[in-house]
């Protein structure tokens, strides 16, 4: 609620249409670490595990993308996601984002160790 009146966009909760079970959450978020690619505004999505594979996600990003585009005006949306992390990228790819190894980075947050801690990350433009 707060980054939704800070900024007037969030994540959305989702369910499904035909019975009203959630879904997930998709949306829209400003990105709050710093990184070569700050400041940004990136798409993301979380499902349960359940309904992965089935389109949810791609459908929900390209509704947030057109948001962020038609209705915000934003000049580029990012996306990003653990480098080993193949379902996301191929959602990413779906979505039209594209990828440059240059642009991959380490997360701020994430300890050494972690092995998420190296993300891909991927752009697209309003003109895209």
């Amino acid at each position: 609620m707060e980054h939704q009146a800070s900024h007037g966009f969030c994540m959305w909760a989702m369910e499904l249409r035909s019975s009203g079970p959630f879904v997930g959450a998709t949306g829209l978020l400003v990105i709050n670490f710093q990184a070569h690619f700050t400041p940004a505004v990136e798409v993301g999505w979380r499902l349960a595990r359940s309904f992965w594979g089935q389109g949810f996600a791609t459908e929900a990003g390209r509704t947030a993308l057109a948001f962020g585009f038609r209705e915000l005006g934003l000049p580029e949306i990012v996306a990003h996601a653990g480098i080993h992390h193949a379902r996301s990228h191929r959602v990413m790819a779906r979505l039209g984002m594209s990828h440059s190894e240059a642009d991959d980075f380490d997360h701020p947050r994430l300890a050494e160790a972690d092995p998420l801690r190296r993300q891909a990350l991927y752009r697209m433009t309003q003109k895209d």
